[in-house]
């Protein structure tokens, strides 16, 4: 009793179905990573409007010594304010004293995702605001 060669399939159809599956599933994956870093890789990138992300909006009364910066990423776990640089703790990575840098900047509340800063009288939010978002942005890329 011998089989006969018709009622077997070759290893090669096997083997060629096998390679065409695989490489399919490697596409679709790979179109998969594409898509996802491309809708996720955005975080550090400038928002609409204008502001660079980080800080998603202000409220910067022109006659107002105290200035609300709003945050799209949470910095703090409880409120914090310092009133003057020996305020600045030791564990502090360079953020609060880096606010405190800034021209005319007297005193600093730090919230969940709030930042609110008290200014000298002579002091404008025109040149206080842009350093504030260059601070924040700087701060979140390198910790969040």
């Amino acid at each position: 009793m011998t089989s006969s060669p018709s009622g077997r399939r070759s290893l090669k159809s096997y083997e060629t179905t096998n390679l065409l599956f695989f490489l399919t599933l490697i596409v679709a994956l790979g179109v998969l990573v594409a898509f996802v870093f491309r809708f996720y890789g955005t975080r550090n990138e400038e928002i609409e409007g204008g502001a660079q992300a980080g800080v998603v909006s202000d409220a910067l009364g022109a006659g107002s010594d105290v200035g609300l910066f709003y945050l799209d990423t949470k910095i703090s776990d409880t409120a914090r304010q310092y009133r003057s640089r020996l305020e600045i703790p030791t564990t502090d990575d360079g953020f609060i004293r880096d606010l405190f840098a800034i021209p005319g900047v007297e005193e600093i509340t730090i919230d969940q995702r709030m930042i609110v800063l008290k200014k000298t009288a002579s002091a404008r939010w025109e040149s206080i605001g842009p350093s504030v978002r260059r601070i924040v942005k700087s701060h979140l890329h390198l910790h969040y």
